[in-house]
């Protein structure tokens, strides 16, 4: 497999190559690649043609990773990475003149682990001599729709960290290369900013954009990143509408241009004239379109230069030819890198223009909106969501326990998995099926890795007597689908609830559970009064008989960054003293309180204290009141589904992975009339709506808890025997709220973005998709407001979502297609799941309703109570609960006091020796809040339960470099953010401002080591 366990060999390899790189320093000192960069001319009238080497390599796509890097079903793509790595690493040696450009670090590491010391050795010169610069640097290429501001983070900071750690500080890019995600967003340039990235890159952006910036030469612009921030960002879109050569300059053995054969005595092929002529009028065309005398021109494209000599023979001949008469075309052609360019510009210092908004919705024709994948795979989308929560609490705890190098390789397993998943192609659902599937499968080996972790970390925080031995923790990965194992064949057991989030829990947690009595007990042994209930079969969607007959409810109280321990039984008799409990008891129409309604019901009510919730006689939602704040609103809550385009002669343009193309502006409702069930209980209030025979929902009121949660389950999507119909399922919120046009978005689970339906900032709006043209990728929340009251929806995943009316929200939950949409992946989106019937899909959106004062307070908090969702783990309970309070911690918390309400841990791990990697950020932007959108001060001395902090060191957000007091390199003229300056408090107190995040590597002094 890709990851496996790390070995003491490989590690050694790995130091090794490090020392290599050591002696070349010691012995000629980095010359990184922008400090070598070739020269170009002065002269004003003279265009300098940086040509740019590099290979675009999907981690996984069309083949799966493995498959793309040895080169296997040639079939398919007849590439393999290895060899462009073994390729180009011996072209570049026959000349110093020659520059590549590489940027995916999972390859690139991947390369460096199964090569000789040798081959090691040279790819280290060229890096030191600054002939390979490395772009991007991330361990993939990440998505920046569907991906959120954690993920992005830790894969970008995995991939830089190895890289520094192998060439140094000629392993820290200082460009950022996006050059084939579909969209990009602002948060993402944010983050690049604060990563200390002095230049952005990418190929993609709506075609109607596009026109405009060729037509003001604004290709080139400064992105305002962060209205909070004021993070600036050089950036560039390419000329060509790919990151690929001119036409009729593509040297790769993928490609059939012809070579530059300069053979005067091959009189019928010597094409030398003809090729300048070609590349001449390209380049000056391209240079019309630009504001300085210097232009990029990319050479390669994806799984390029498996045959390097090739590209480099026929460019050293075009170099030569063109050069050869600069003085008459006042064109000169060099090999260049992306940092050497923005260098170039630097000291040209154009003035360009501004930027504020994003690049979502991508469209590449008028018909071809690049919506769907928001929702692509949708299941997919909420395993890399949990997963991303899992790895938090993993690193938390390896960092509090103080653990050593074997659990750090199981992180490391958890680590690139998750990053794997980032990737532009993985997580936005649009590799082929046996590639996604590939992906789950090395994302689930992951878990049982991390799943080790956490029990050796127990062993450490939760171990009072050392003779004793924790019962091995276990994880029940379909908990989703009620179904646990242990819960089924244990008697009595333990229940640890993991808490990530950096503010305390307070919940219900629900448990799969296989017997109608259960006696709960609290971690200090105290009695707690459970709520029992029966399992909502619906229509039977998941198809398993191992599913529980009930739902266990429990309330938990759980530290921030830590875990409690709770106990249940469901033996009625002959209980030792310590396990008895009171039970919940039964109501008489059954466990939990159930009442069955029929087809025709009656009005109905659900009702917390908090939040009170109105159905009407057809079982939908007609009314939402906040009792706390008496905002009552109008609102219908209803599934339907859009009919997606298919094949159609003379259209190839269908709904597929990557577009959303409905057949009309209307979608269908499912059903007009809801069969409806309700629970009422002590914890948990229900309403159980069967819609249809593939779609069943939830409402639930929580006790104490201030939203609605929606708990939907769709699928399988069903499919016609012949000509079968793509359906897009959505779910719509109906309300009176007079929004105006407008609704927001967040940007990757950060910046909120304000949307204005059939509208764009930076181009004349064409309604040719009204649907698909308006949707907009939510990570997180989605809301509208009025004067008086907002509505917010928060997601458990990424989904495309929109305000088409006045009132209305909408977010795509699951989308079954049965047409290729003709973007490269040549597959329907026809996921067939475990059944092989078709995708069932189950996830959750929790509903805020409030004043648009108190709204932002509420959703930030919530936000990283849902992303952060409690984790559980389960082991039997062989003793009595006084013996486990005896040996075990049953309570734990990673801090010793409360943070205040606008602040967020993003990172706690363990770094290098005695250090650990601190991220903290202010989670409000400006203006939000009245209270909590101002600056804050946080004392780290004494904050943490299992170490004491020393000192400090502030790094940048990719933690690979100290941070920047200065930006000394950057041109003042493109106005450059002062975010750089230094705010240390007395000791050890750290100022955050809205919408920071600032990162330390803590030396510390560890209690637990």
């Amino acid at each position: 497999m890709w990851y496996s366990r790390a070995t003491r060999w490989m590690s050694i390899r790995i130091s090794a190559l490090i020392l290599v790189v050591h002696i070349l320093h010691q012995a000629c000192g980095d010359k990184c690649s922008w400090q070598n960069c070739n020269q170009w001319s002065k002269e004003k009238d003279i265009l300098n043609v940086h040509l740019i080497c590099h290979t675009h390599d999907d981690l996984g796509w069309i083949k799966t990773v493995d498959e793309y890097y040895y080169g296997a079903r040639k079939n398919l793509v007849p590439v393999g990475v290895q060899y462009i790595l073994n390729t180009v690493t011996t072209e570049l040696q026959k000349d110093l003149s020659r520059r590549f450009s590489w940027a995916e670090t999972g390859f690139l590491w991947r390369w460096i682990n199964s090569h000789s010391d040798f081959q090691r050795h040279n790819l280290a010169k060229l890096v030191q001599k600054g002939q390979i610069e490395i772009v991007g640097g991330g361990w993939v290429q990440n998505d920046e729709a569907t991906t959120h501001y954690v993920d992005i983070i830790d894969q970008m900071a995995f991939g830089l960290r190895k890289l520094n750690e192998t060439f140094g500080k000629c392993g820290a890019p200082r460009v950022a290369w996006q050059i084939d995600p579909f969209g990009h967003s602002k948060e993402m340039a944010n983050l690049f900013a604060m990563m200390d990235f002095e230049g952005l890159f990418f190929a993609r952006l709506h075609y109607l954009e596009k026109a405009i910036r060729l037509q003001n030469n604004s290709l080139e612009f400064i992105w305002n990143a962060s209205d909070d921030l004021k993070t600036n960002i050089l950036t560039g879109a390419f000329y060509q509408d790919n990151y690929g050569p001119p036409e009729g300059f593509c040297f790769d053995s993928l490609c059939s241009d012809e070579p530059i054969i300069d053979d005067e005595d091959q009189k019928d092929l010597y094409n030398v004239e003809k090729k300048l002529t070609a590349f001449l009028k390209h380049v000056k065309q391209q240079a019309s379109h630009l504001r300085t005398n210097h232009i990029m021109l990319l050479m390669g494209s994806d799984f390029q230069y498996t045959n390097a000599n090739e590209w480099f023979t026929n460019l050293d001949k075009l170099i030569k030819y063109v050069n050869a008469k600069v003085s008459e075309t006042k064109v000169m052609v060099f090999y260049s890198t992306p940092a050497c360019y923005v260098d170039a510009l630097n000291e040209v210092q154009p003035h360009l223009p501004l930027k504020n908004d994003d690049f979502f919705p991508y469209a590449s024709s008028n018909h071809s909106y690049w919506s769907g994948y928001f929702t692509s795979r949708p299941t997919f989308k909420g395993f890399i969501r949990k997963s991303s929560s899992f790895l938090q609490l993993s690193k938390q705890l390896d960092a509090f326990a103080c653990l050593g190098s074997m659990d750090e390789s199981n992180l490391d397993i958890l680590r690139k998995a998750n990053a794997l998943v980032q990737h532009h192609d993985a997580i936005t659902g649009t590799a082929k099926e046996n590639v996604t599937r590939d992906y789950e499968k090395r994302l689930a080996a992951a878990w049982n890795e991390g799943e080790q972790v956490i029990n050796d970390a127990l062993m450490k925080l939760a171990i009072k007597d050392r003779s004793k031995h924790l019962p091995k923790q276990m994880i029940c990965p379909l908990i989703n689908e009620t179904f646990c194992e242990i819960t089924r064949s244990s008697e009595q057991l333990t229940i640890t609830v993991f808490n990530s989030n950096s503010h305390s829990l307070s919940t219900v947690v629900r448990i799969p559970y296989y017997s109608n009595d259960a006696v709960v007990s609290g971690p200090r042994g105290d009695h707690i009064e459970p709520q029992l209930i029966r399992t909502f079969f619906g229509t039977s969607q998941l198809e398993s008989t191992k599913q529980a007959p009930y739902e266990l409810l429990i309330p938990v109280e759980v530290s921030a960054l830590g875990f409690a321990t709770y106990f249940v039984a469901n033996k009625t008799s002959e209980q030792s003293k310590e396990v008895t409990s009171s039970k919940y008891a039964k109501h008489k129409d059954g466990a939990g309180g159930i009442i069955q309604q029929s087809s025709a019901i009656s009005a109905v009510n659900l009702s917390n204290g908090i939040i009170e919730v109105d159905f009407d006689e057809n079982g939908y939602v007609s009314m939402v009141k906040n009792i706390r704040s008496g905002i009552s609103m109008k609102l219908r809550q209803e599934f339907l589904y859009y009919e997606g385009l298919g094949f159609r002669k003379g259209d190839n343009q269908s709904s597929g992975a990557y577009v959303f193309r409905p057949n009309g502006t209307d979608a269908k409702s499912l059903s007009s009339k809801i069969t409806l069930e309700i629970v009422q209980g002590p914890l948990i209030s229900e309403a159980r709506q069967t819609i249809n025979e593939w779609t069943t929902q939830i409402i639930r009121l929580i006790k104490d808890k201030n939203y609605i949660e929606f708990e939907w389950t769709i699928g399988p999507i069903p499919k016609e025997k012949e000509w079968p119909i793509t359906k897009e399922v959505i779910t719509r919120y109906t309300t009176n709220i007079a929004s105006n046009g407008q609704f927001f978005t967040d940007a990757n689970g950060r910046q909120i973005i304000s949307r204005k339906r059939n509208f764009s900032p930076s181009f004349e709006y064409i309604n040719s998709e009204p649907v698909a043209g308006n949707y907009y990728p939510v990570t997180s929340r989605i809301f509208i407001k009025d004067t008086n009251t907002q509505l917010t929806v928060l997601n458990d995943r990424s989904q495309g979502g929109s305000s088409l009316h006045d009132g209305e929200i909408e977010l795509m939950l699951h989308r079954r297609a049965f047409y290729d949409d003709h973007w490269g992946v040549e597959e329907a989106l026809d996921e067939p799941g475990e059944s092989g019937k078709g995708l069932v899909a189950r996830g959750i959106h929790w509903m805020i309703v409030d004043t648009p004062n108190a709204s932002p307070r509420i959703h930030r908090s919530l936000a990283f109570e849902l992303f952060n969702s409690p984790l559980l783990s389960f082991a039997p309970l062989q003793s009595t609960i006084d013996h486990y309070q005896a040996a075990y911690n049953t309570l734990y918390s990673g801090l010793t006091r409360t943070l205040p309400d606008h602040v967020n841990i993003v990172t706690l791990e363990q770094w290098t020796g005695k250090s650990l990697l601190l991220r903290l950020e202010h989670i409000f932007q400006n203006n939000e809040d009245r209270l909590l959108s101002q600056p804050i001060t946080v004392d780290l001395k004494g904050l943490f339960t299992s170490f004491n902090v020393i000192s400090l060191e502030e790094l940048n957000l990719a933690a690979n470099r100290e941070k920047r007091t200065s930006s000394s390199r950057w041109s003042k003229a493109w106005n450059r953010s002062n975010r750089f300056s230094d705010r240390y408090g007395e000791g050890l107190s750290i100022e955050l401002k809205p919408m920071e995040i600032r990162t330390f590597r803590m030396e510390v002094d560890k209690k637990t080591c």
